[in-house]
Order: structure tokens, then sequence, then C-alpha cells
């Protein structure tokens, strides 16, 4: 872990086998380690106290919106950002399905290769559920 600020920042580096794999043999791997460590697990927000399930939709969206290795390896790091990722904001569902009760934001930090980035968290809240994991974004700091 980096320390920045006096605040513990995780950091994960690309292995050298892992700099050896193309793009799609990097999100192929790291698809089954996010299948297996997330997939059904209810994560505590310690900020809101909410909490969030992973869902196969989840890692199936993070999956097809990857197209960087930092992106792609990040995800190790998916439980630490929905536990201790800050609440941005809350929004009605943009497309007012009946189901969907809102969309959240939350924002949380990492360092990926060397570089630091912060990490956008999107949540969705379903009538009668709670929070469901639905995508991060990385941008560099």
């Amino acid at each position: 872990m980096a320390d920045i600020s006096g605040s513990q920042i995780p950091e994960i580096l690309e292995t050298e086998e892992e700099k050896h794999f193309s793009i799609g043999q990097l999100k192929y791997c790291y698809q089954q380690i996010a299948r297996q460590r997330f997939r059904g697990k209810v994560f505590t927000n310690k900020d809101t106290g909410r909490l969030i399930r992973v869902s196969k939709d989840g890692i199936m969206e993070w999956w097809r919106k990857s197209r960087k290795r930092e992106h792609i390896i990040s995800v190790q790091l998916l439980d630490f950002f929905l536990e201790n990722g800050k609440f941005i904001e809350e929004n009605p569902d943009y497309l007012s399905r009946k189901k969907i009760i809102s969309a959240s934001q939350f924002e949380s930090v990492c360092m990926v290769n060397g570089k630091l980035y912060k990490v956008i968290i999107t949540t969705r809240r379903a009538i009668y559920d709670i929070d469901k994991f639905r995508y991060y974004a990385l941008k560099e700091i």
C-alpha cells in the first residue's frame, strides 16, 4: 500500500507473466478472478453503511468496458473500492425504469503500475433489493 496524504492507498502491479498477455488474455484471466472472488458477495460501504452486492451483470459490464491493462488488473481491488468508496451522489434512474429506484456514485483511489488513479464506482438500487455494483471507471490523476 502506498501512503499519500496520510491515508493508505492500495497499490497493485502487473506481474512479469501478465506483461506478455494480450488484452484479451488479461481480461479472461481477471474475469475468472473476479467471478471467483466477488460474484455473489455482499460488501458494506463504510461511508454510507449500505450493502452492495456484486453480481454477474456487474462483472460482465466491467469486462465489456475494460480496454486498458490498468483497468483490467485493478479489478483485484473491487472489494476495497466498494467498502472504502466515499459517497458522491445519488440520482434517479435516467431511463425512468419502474424497478430501478436510483443510481449512486462513490469515489475511491488506487495505484496501478505506479500511477495514481481516481476510481468512480456506480451502483444501482432496485425496488426490494440492496445496492448492486454496476461498474467502475479509472481516471489517471
